[in-house]
């Protein structure tokens, strides 16, 4: 019995981890849009995991490195194009 809980519980997490990307990659692509950016996949991706991870575990000195340096890209590729 103890077995299918936790496959349950996994399965759950993940499902919970399935809605939180799909909502985090439409809030990207919805602000670079909204700021006239194109990105590409790999860099899309890459944004909405960082995104997950914080919506997932939450603020830590590290994620907010990654977040800046994240908010630097993109306002390069804005001055850019």
């Amino acid at each position: 019995m103890r077995r299918c809980s936790q496959t349950n519980t996994n399965m759950a997490q993940d499902k919970d981890r399935q809605i939180v990307t799909q909502s985090q990659i439409k809030f990207v692509f919805d602000y670079t849009n909204k700021l006239g950016v194109n990105l590409t996949l790999k860099e899309t991706v890459g944004i909405t995991n960082v995104l997950v991870d914080y919506c997932i575990n939450g603020y830590s000195k590290e994620l907010g490195d990654r977040l800046e340096a994240i908010d630097t890209f993109i306002r390069g590729k804005f001055v850019e194009e």
